[in-house]
This record gives structure tokens, sequence and C-alpha cells, in this order.
């Protein structure tokens, strides 16, 4: 009996650390310890939604091309960004509430100039509420290093900045350019990949 009680206790340590870690393990090994594909029987469309301001435009249509080009041995993540992909003549709000909808992941390039934009505010806000809706951690935040929660505020977006500071305080989020930044991208991604075969429907 005490063989086997110190037996589970190491048992139960070894998975508390490596779950501790687990960005690390991914990081290192290339696997995803603990993870499942919680969108299985969803009608998913696409494996990431990608929603930036228009100033960060150049740096999410790289982040698209790594997630759709970036592993030369697999296909990649099947990525809907607004102004490649959404049609034209389409009435907006339809389009972005479908695009999160039918996403396994919202990435959100957070920077001072999303805070600005209504339209990110949208997007953001639509991801944020089927988070709480469907109890998933769907949406991905990834922090500018100087984001200001405090600048330029007024009536009109005090509400906004107080919900996305709420947010990153509740939740992790991606500090861009800093170390490892793109492989906690990469862990946070659904593990089996539209674009390589893998079906939710």
């Amino acid at each position: 009996m005490p063989v086997f009680v110190g037996t589970l206790i190491v048992v139960l340590l070894t998975l508390f650390l490596i779950y501790r870690c687990r960005v690390n393990v991914f990081i290192k090994f290339n696997i995803h310890p603990f993870n499942v594909d919680e969108c299985d029987g969803e009608d998913m469309a696409f494996d990431a939604f990608v929603c930036c301001s228009g100033s960060d435009d150049q740096v999410a249509r790289t982040i698209v091309q790594c997630l759709e080009h970036s592993e030369p041995d697999r296909v990649g993540y099947k990525v809907c960004y607004h102004a490649r992909d959404f049609p034209l003549g389409a009435i907006i709000t339809a389009s972005i509430e479908s695009a999160i909808e039918h996403s396994k992941r919202v990435i959100c390039l957070m920077s001072n100039e999303f805070l600005r934009s209504s339209m990110c505010m949208l997007e953001f806000h639509v991801a944020s509420n089927l988070n709480i809706e469907r109890q998933k951690h769907r949406l991905i935040v990834i922090k500018w290093p100087d984001l200001d929660l405090d600048h330029d505020l007024d009536a009109d977006n005090i509400k906004d900045r107080d919900s996305v500071r709420l947010f990153l305080s509740r939740y992790t989020y991606i500090e861009y350019g800093v170390d490892g930044w793109w492989q906690q991208v990469l862990y946070a991604m659904p593990i089996n990949r539209l674009a390589s075969g893998h079906h939710d429907n």
C-alpha cells in the first residue's frame, strides 16, 4: 500500500509538472500534452480567423502566410483573413460573425490601433462572448508590447478597453515579439487541421 501511494504521488507530480510546462514540452518535442480536439462535431470552415487593424495588415499577412505554409512536411492551417477572404459586397458584420462562429480559433492582433478600431473591437467582443457562451477558450490574443489601455480614453472606448483589460487579466495571452512567441501561437492552434484532411463536421 505505501508503495502504491508513493507511486501515485510521483505520477501525479509528474503530470502536474508536465501541465505547468506544457508549452515548453510542445516547443521541444512538438507534442500537445493534455490537449484534445474540443471542436469535434462542430461545423467548422476554418482553423483560424485572423483579425487586426489596417495598420497591422502586413504583420497579419505574415502570420497568415506562416500558418498556411510554415511547416514543409505538413499541409498548413486553413485560415480566414478578412482583407483577403471576405466576399465583395457582403455585409461586413455578418461576415465577421460567420467567420468567428465557424473558426476553431480567433487570433486578435491587439495593438493600440486595434483598440481604436470599432470593427476590430466588434471582432474581439464577438469572439470573447462566444468563449463565454461555449465555455471554451478559443480566442488567441497576441498583444503588442506597447499596448496602452489608458491612453486617449474617452466615453466611447472606456468600456471596450475595460473589457480588454479584464480579458488580459483572466486569460493567457501572447506577447508579440518575445522569445518563443511564435511557438506559443502554434501551441494554441487546434490539433486537427481542416486543411490537412481532419474535419470536425
